[in-house]
């Protein structure tokens, strides 16, 4: 059997989702292939079998084994890229776009969870904790912005002492609340959703890993060592777990690994506890780390990077040193849980969703903020499918340049970089 990840989430995932499926068997056609059973390739299920198309989910693992059932949970509305960076880069009209899609990423996910009656905790309230003053900022300017320019929301505005108070902890000079944003159980959501694609008629097949593609006239072919699958087009969305599947997503996402712990129960999100109003909150740093309050009162802490696929040796050392500088009083505290997944990141942190040829379209390269936005990938997709090109001829004007140094030297190039990213954070 094919197990989940060692992590809080797998510990406490409702038996009802805990289902493992069959792995696919012998030859079969249907008129979409989807490689990922994550969140986008679920999603685009969901969507596709509801507006009547024959749809498979060829997953390597199980459902939600990858990052969308590892990562921090956290949701974190828009992009990486303040609406500001592209209207500078790339006009007002797309800036409003990217403004209005951001805002509708953020409805489906909601609206997901509240159509099918998905229990995945889904909790408000997402504070942005500054560090330096610098930083507050340039996170007050860049929200005036947005408010002024493209009509956003106002975040609420926190001062030193109202930032300690609803993290429990000093150290930040300031902070910013998204009451739109918060937090959820992710591998409760993606399996849940899962389990709703396939009462639309999607078949969805575990334990079935794609070993490449071939394209023929009028069709395109999942091969796997159980059978191949053909289709008359296909959507690859295994973020940083497809290496070698497609050479445009290859050479435009990067993967990388992060890490999490969750703490013993220490009443975190309770009235005078750590995170007291329930919220999640996550730094300004470049290597951001990020954390919020189980519902039995977990700490839930994420924490560092490697720009390889390997995992330290001791998950709980290698996160700790980052949990004890935001929060010192926990240093002795017992960790009761650890674990890794592999995510993926673009150079401009931004994700790689478009068509790389007449048959196939990749969504990959959330960069860390795949708990809205890939889900929406799914829709984008296969509303894409049913020829509503609108949303996804936006996101193929999204810069995705190539990593410099190819397949073989982007890791080792990306690494230096990072590294000095990573020095500046050490330093302030």
């Amino acid at each position: 059997m094919v197990e989940h990840a060692s992590s809080w989430y797998a510990a406490s995932l409702p038996p009802d989702l805990d289902t493992l499926r069959d792995p696919l068997d012998g030859d079969a056609s249907f008129d979409v292939s989807i490689v990922g059973g994550g969140f986008t390739g679920i999603s685009a299920a969901y969507h596709l079998a509801k507006a009547g198309f024959r749809v498979i989910v060829l997953e390597a693992q199980r459902v939600g084994w990858g990052a969308s059932g590892r990562n921090g949970g956290q949701i974190h509305p828009g992009f990486r890229k303040e609406l500001s960076w592209f209207a500078e880069k790339m006009g007002d009209d797309i800036a409003e776009r990217v403004k209005s899609a951001a805002d509708d990423a953020l409805a489906h996910l909601d609206g997901l969870i509240r159509d099918h009656a998905i229990a995945c905790d889904r909790k408000y309230g997402l504070i942005t904790a500054c560090r330096s003053q610098k930083d507050f900022e340039e996170e007050i300017l860049a929200a005036e912005e947005a408010q002024t320019r493209f009509g956003a929301d106002a975040p609420d505005i926190l001062d030193a002492g109202q930032t300690s108070d609803a993290l429990g902890t000093s150290g930040h000079v300031g902070g910013l609340v998204d009451h739109r944003g918060g937090h959820l159980h992710p591998l409760s959501f993606v399996t849940a959703l899962a389990k709703a694609a396939e009462a639309e008629g999607a078949v969805v097949c575990d334990r079935t890993p794609v070993l490449s593609i071939e394209t023929g006239s009028g069709h395109v072919a999942a091969v796997t060592a159980r059978g191949t699958v053909s289709a008359q087009t296909m959507v690859l969305c295994g973020n940083g777990l497809m290496k070698g599947l497609n050479r445009e997503m290859d050479s435009r996402v990067l993967p990388i690994t992060n890490f999490i712990v969750a703490t013993e129960p220490i009443g975190a999100g309770a009235p005078n506890g750590i995170l007291q109003g329930g919220m999640a909150a996550a730094d300004t740093r470049f290597i951001v780390r990020y954390w919020r309050p189980t519902p039995d009162g977990r700490l839930l802490f994420g924490g560092g990077e490697k720009f390889h696929t390997a995992f330290p040796d001791d998950l709980a050392a290698f996160v700790r040193p980052h949990l004890v500088d935001i929060y010192p009083s926990l240093a002795e505290t017992p960790i009761a849980f650890a674990w890794g997944g592999t995510l993926a990141v673009t150079q401009h942190r931004l994700p790689f969703i478009r068509r790389v040829d007449n048959r196939i379209t990749v969504a990959a390269g959330f960069s860390g903020q795949g708990v809205v936005n890939a889900p929406f990938a799914g829709k984008i997709i296969a509303d894409a499918l049913r020829h509503d090109d609108n949303l996804l001829d936006l996101m193929s004007t999204f810069p995705c340049p190539r990593f410099p140094g190819g397949p073989a030297f982007r890791a080792p190039i990306l690494f230096l970089a990072m590294s000095y990213f990573a020095l500046r954070d050490r330093i302030g």
